[in-house]
């Protein structure tokens, strides 16, 4: 796909499919997550799609929390992101922040606490220009995938109608950090044109946080593991270093950039860049 054609659908309906770069870097990511998963559960029988059989909801819960810890610890997604890293530069800018703490994503079947629901993430305080990315560690079908719907992020969001639903998520607690809410903004299905977008392993999701999505219930006989994580401009007028999942490190810097934090650092000045 051109980049003129990649700018007008994502322009258009607030998201695109597109395919990595160099996969190798996934392949990578992916199993690194699956081998520290492995020696969690102490078993090479385990895999993404079989591994709800291995876990009760308390396992879960730990696990996913571990293997979080593991992925940031190593920053791993810094991997995966240099595999779409043309893309990110052409539709964003070559100085690049990347969120410090992505979301580990692990969605067994039919486990509705596993998911968020329909959400739009910049009523939860997400900047528009923080752009999101769904990568999945594995083929997702229409009763796995996440679901979009195309256009929403056009809509003012004094017209959205959505429900407001009782949390036990406690603010700041593990299960707030891994990407659930404490104050659930939830829309309705059948108000929007909602559709499943099936994604095969070596594709991602590039979004606004504008636009309506996410899934209720993963209704495949599979688990779904993926990470979603934020790209903003290092430019952009937001407040970074918000909190735990707001925090941004640098993924790349132009070579003006690199200039320009050499020559404040040689004339001691304290106007630093963002580091």
């Amino acid at each position: 796909m051109s980049l003129k054609n990649t700018r007008n659908e994502l322009i258009n309906n607030g998201f695109i499919i597109n395919k990595f770069e160099n996969i190798n870097l996934l392949i990578k990511t992916r199993d690194l997550i699956l081998n520290k998963l492995k020696k969690i559960l102490k078993t090479n029988k385990v895999n993404f799609k079989n591994y709800h059989k291995f876990v009760n909801d308390k396992k879960h819960k730990k696990i996913q929390w571990e293997l979080a810890s593991y992925f940031w610890r190593n920053n791993l997604h810094l991997e995966c992101a240099k595999g779409i890293k043309q893309f990110l530069f052409e539709n964003i800018g070559p100085d690049l922040l990347i969120q410090k703490k992505p979301f580990l994503r692990i969605a067994r079947p039919n486990k509705i606490n596993d998911n968020i629901g329909l959400h739009k993430d910049t009523l939860y305080g997400q900047s528009p220009y923080e752009m999101a990315i769904h990568i999945p560690f594995l083929n997702l079908n229409k009763k796995a995938c996440l679901k979009f719907a195309s256009k929403t992020h056009l809509i003012n969001e004094k017209k959205l109608k959505f429900k407001k639903i009782e949390s036990r998520i406690l603010k700041g607690s593990k299960e707030h950090k891994l990407g659930k809410p404490y104050d659930p903004k939830i829309f309705d299905e059948k108000s929007y044109n909602i559709k499943s977008r099936p994604i095969k392993f070596g594709q991602y999701v590039f979004f606004t946080p504008a636009l309506i999505h996410g899934q209720s219930i993963n209704y495949s006989n599979y688990s779904r593991f993926s990470i979603d994580l934020r790209v903003v401009s290092k430019f952009s007028p937001i407040k970074f270093n918000k909190g735990h999942n707001s925090n941004y490190i640098f993924f790349n810097k132009s070579s003006t950039q690199i200039l320009v934090d050499n020559y404040f650092f040689k004339n001691k000045s304290k106007k630093l860049s963002f580091s």
